[in-house]
Parts: C-alpha cells; structure tokens; sequence
C-alpha cells in the first residue's frame, strides 16, 4: 500500500472527505440565505449588497472550517489507518469484509478518495492564481513609464478628494489595454499609453476616481482573499455565484463613489463605453474600471436596471434545492447485507450448537 492509499484511508481524510460532502449543503444554505438578503436590499445601497455578499463569502469559509474541526480526529492513535484486526477466517472478520464490499461502503469509498481530488483541484487551481498574480505584476514593472507631471498633480488631488491618504503611482503602459489597479501597499494605477492624452479630461478623471475607489476600499486585498477562498472551495457552484455577486457589488459601489464626487452620470456611462472597447482580459489579481458587466452598469447608472435583476436568480434557487436533495439522499443509512458465506458460517455454528445440546440431554 503505498503512501497516497494509506493517507486515502486514514482517518483523517476521512473527516475531510465528510466535510467536503457536508458543505454541500452548508454552501447551499447560505447561498439561498444571499438571495433572500438580496431580494430584501434589491431597493437599498450598494455597499449593503456588498457586504451581504461577502458575509455569505466569509460565512461559507467559516462553515467549511468549523465542520472541519468538528469532523478532525483529534486523538494521534485516530489517525491511523482504520483496518480490523479480526478481519480474517473469523465470523466477525467475514461481516467486517461483507461491509467493506457492501453498498455502504460504496459511497464511503468514493467519499474517501474526493480528499485528493480536492487537494488537486485546490493545488491547480492556486497555481492559476499566482500566475495571474505575477502577471499582474509584470504589467506593473515592464513597459511602463511615469504619467506626465500635470496627471499626478490631478491624481493627488483627486485622491484628496477621495479620501485617499497614502502615495499612489500613475503610470502609462505599452501592454495594458485598460486602466487598472495594482497592488495594496504600494498602490498603483496603470493606464494605457495615450489615455490620458486621447479623451476628455473629465472622463479620464473619472476613471481615476473609480480606480481610487478601489484603493480606499482596500479592494485589492480583499480581492486576493476571495481568490483564496474560491481556491479552497472550488467544487461548489454556489462559491462562484456568491463571488461574482461580489464582484459585481464592489464595481457598483465604486461607480456610486464616483457619481457621488463627480455628479455627471452620462460623462461617467461614455468613459466607461470607451474604454471598454479596448478591454482584453485582465489579470484577476488587477482591478479594472470595466470589471464586471458593464452593460448591467450603464443600465444602473442610467436609473434603467436590468429586468433579469428583479427576479429571485434561478441557478442558486436550484442549486440549493438540488444540493438539499443529493445530500438527504446520500445521508440515508445503508443497509447491511449479510453475505451467504457468513449466513452459512452463523447456521453452521447454530446447528453444532443444536446437535451438541441434544447430546447431553439425551
């Protein structure tokens, strides 16, 4: 038995192989919990959407976590392989073998190897990460230049107004097509080269003050711990439903912080329009102005929401039904089945027993 099995069936891949399956339904709780606190705030702010929305996101962590620590074999000696020592020419060690082929043990020993194909998933999926990360940070370092001196007089003064204290660098690039927002420390805005040359100086300001938005909200932090957790609970659906409900929360709320300094909506909808017309993907460890549907928030901006908006969303309302259903299905405990070799073994011990009683009594 080599090492991958003897971790497969040690108890501890056992208790995360039930967390695994219980989160099912844990995530499909409180994603259909989202929704109901959706359709409560259709008609209230943006930023109480967002936060509803990254409660669910933090709530799902922390559901995977505590059912974790309630599962884990904390005792050392539980950690071991969970092998019978009767299992052998015994009674007791035939109905031990008749439950390890049994339906029961079926779905126990799919459960057991879903703990390697979720560290594999988690594994590949946090390698896709740090490379959209590094991406991200080579479109900081090459091809970039400084933005003339009058823009980072505008940018420091926009950032004033924003509310934001530390240093930001504006820079124009050769290889970004968008402008975009890097880094949380040391922030920086990446432009394209001949953005700030090739539209007018209000809409340019306002695609500053979007990205600013995302520099005083911390956005890009808490961008890189959403990613983490979407790398950690990357099987269920509703992970990525509640996270693209966050995603589409935070450009809104920024959109608001703009219109609220600037209070040209129409100015603002046309540079979005723009500059999404030169949009190609960006590194998901960057913040775009264009992130997001940028027709669902024009529509927003314009006072015209979409209809699609109005309605309870349909994939979470099913996939908490369907998630409910494969969980109370899978939970209900399977039926032992006695083997015919062990029936004859128990009838054959009944018989002697019956046949050695008769004896003495006659």
């Amino acid at each position: 038995m080599n090492a991958l099995e003897l971790w497969i069936h040690s108890a501890g891949a056992k208790a995360l192989g039930w967390t695994l399956f219980h989160f099912l339904w844990e995530g499909a709780v409180i994603a259909g919990l989202l929704v109901l606190t959706l359709a409560w705030l259709k008609h209230r702010s943006a930023r109480a959407r967002y936060a509803a929305a990254c409660a669910a996101l933090a709530g799902m962590a922390l559901a995977f976590g505590i059912t974790l620590a309630v599962e884990w074999p904390w005792g050392v000696q539980r950690l071991t392989i969970g092998m019978d020592p009767l299992a052998g020419g015994t009674v007791a060690g035939a109905l031990f073998a008749n439950g390890a082929h049994g339906p029961g043990f079926r779905w126990s020993e799919g459960l057991a190897w879903a703990p390697a194909l979720w560290v594999a998933g988690v594994f590949g999926l946090y390698l896709y990460r740090l490379g959209s990360w590094t991406a991200a940070q080579r479109l900081r370092r090459m091809g970039t230049c400084a933005a003339p001196e009058a823009w980072q007089r505008r940018l420091r003064s926009l950032a004033g107004a924003m509310g934001v204290a530390r240093p930001v660098e504006l820079l124009e690039s050769c290889l970004a097509d968008v402008p975009i927002m890097i880094g949380c420390l040391r922030p920086a805005i990446v432009t394209p080269i001949g953005l700030l040359a090739g539209l007018p100086p209000e809409q340019v300001e306002a695609i500053l003050l979007h990205e600013l938005a995302h520099i005083r909200r911390a956005d890009y932090l808490i961008n890189l711990l959403q990613t983490a957790i979407e790398g950690l609970l990357f099987y269920h659906p509703a992970v990525w439903w509640v996270s693209s409900v966050v995603r589409a929360e935070r450009e809104n709320c920024c959109d608001d912080a703009v219109v609220a300094l600037q209070g040209n909506v129409h100015q603002y909808a046309a540079a979005l329009f723009t500059v999404e017309q030169q949009r190609s993907r960006v590194p998901e460890a960057a913040l775009a102005a264009t992130g997001g549907s940028l027709a669902r928030r024009i529509r927003r901006l314009l006072g015209k929401p979409d209809v699609r908006d109005l309605s309870l969303p349909v994939f979470p309302s099913a996939l908490l039904l369907v998630s409910l259903a494969v969980a109370l299905a899978a939970w209900q405990p399977a039926q032992p089945q006695e083997p015919a070799a062990v029936r004859r073994a128990v009838t054959g011990l009944e018989k002697d027993d019956f046949k050695a009683y008769a004896d003495e009594v006659q």
